[in-house]
């Protein structure tokens, strides 16, 4: 069949008639999460640069943990001020601790901060943290073990990979199609050094096969990122949402060669159209047309961006 490329009006209602729907999601609920899942909010080591929207997202949050030198970022968002500084206290730090300030790490831990060190130099903060966040939600002696032991012997875990030998029995244990879904908003990650921001993005096709139950989501100053999985994505928003708080969207074949088998709710809707890096056919400075919704059906995975408006998002959210 030929490709199609189709000018909508700036303004439209979404026919979803017909149309094949493998999971419907909330553009919202990616920095506002549901009551119905587990959330947690991780602080990856580069500036927290959202202003504002730092201190309103903490409250949506079940789970704060910071990957190594994140809790210096957290500590040092506060400046001088002590007093806001003592109210937003994480729930874990964890890493190899060589980016961590050691009076940093004294104040945490002070505060009552669980702080893992695991120095192994063949897995990255990230997936550390996934670990532990898988954990967390799905083990409950897992919590126990840390209440029974002492800061001084590593909350009990093995210094080096200890995390990863109890995700690893968890896994083993259990049937991790019954965990309950998680939703992760990482702050950092994006930006900075380009072979890092790369790592960051292999995190989403990483945990898709390790931990398909987790939903990643990475908030920069400027937009939500987050993956499409093939078979029939519809986004949903309210229209003052769409209207004040997001701008421009990209459908980024970032992994490997895709198409985009239909889209539905964009300025520029598409049917049959191969996107590559490698031909430059890629759907960018796109963005949603459609009152309330957008279907995206891809044959192989893509990434996603959203154009943020941080002021009118602080506002709303």
């Amino acid at each position: 069949m030929s490709e199609t490329c189709v000018e909508n009006d700036d303004r439209f209602e979404v026919n979803c008639d017909g149309i094949n729907i493998i999971r419907t999601l909330s553009v919202e609920s990616m920095l506002k999460p549901v009551s119905t899942v587990d959330s947690a909010l991780l602080i990856l080591n580069q500036e927290i640069a959202i202003g504002p929207l730092f201190l309103k997202l903490w409250s949506q949050y079940d789970l704060i943990v910071c990957a190594d030198g994140g809790a210096n970022r957290l500590f040092n968002y506060f400046k001088e001020d002590e007093l806001q500084r003592q109210k937003y206290i994480p729930d874990y730090i964890i890493g190899d601790f060589d980016s961590l300030d050691l009076d940093v790490k004294h104040y945490y831990q002070n505060a009552g901060v669980v702080t893992i060190k695991q120095s192994s130099q063949y897995s990255t903060d990230f997936t550390k943290c996934a670990h532990l966040i898988s954990l967390h939600f799905n083990l409950p002696d897992f919590k126990l073990m840390l209440k029974s032991s002492d800061v001084s012997e590593n909350h009990g875990i093995e210094g080096e990979k200890g995390i990863h030998t109890l995700y690893y029995q968890m896994k083993e244990q259990h049937d991790s199609k019954q965990f309950n879904k998680i939703s992760l908003l990482a702050l950092g990650g994006i930006d900075g050094r380009f072979d890092q921001t790369i790592h960051s993005i292999t995190q989403f096709y990483t945990l898709e096969k390790s931990d398909p139950y987790i939903d990643l989501y990475y908030l920069t100053p400027t937009d939500i990122i987050f993956m499409v999985q093939a078979g029939g994505i519809l986004l949903t928003y309210p229209t003052l949402f769409r209207d004040t708080c997001i701008g421009n969207c990209g459908v980024l074949p970032i992994a490997a060669p895709s198409e985009i088998i239909e889209s539905r709710g964009l300025k520029w809707d598409v049917s049959n159209w191969k996107t590559s890096i490698t031909t430059g056919q890629v759907s960018s400075s796109n963005r949603f047309a459609g009152f309330n919704k957008c279907y995206i059906n891809v044959k192989e995975n893509v990434i996603m961006n959203i154009e943020i408006k941080l002021q009118n998002l602080t506002n709303n959210i």
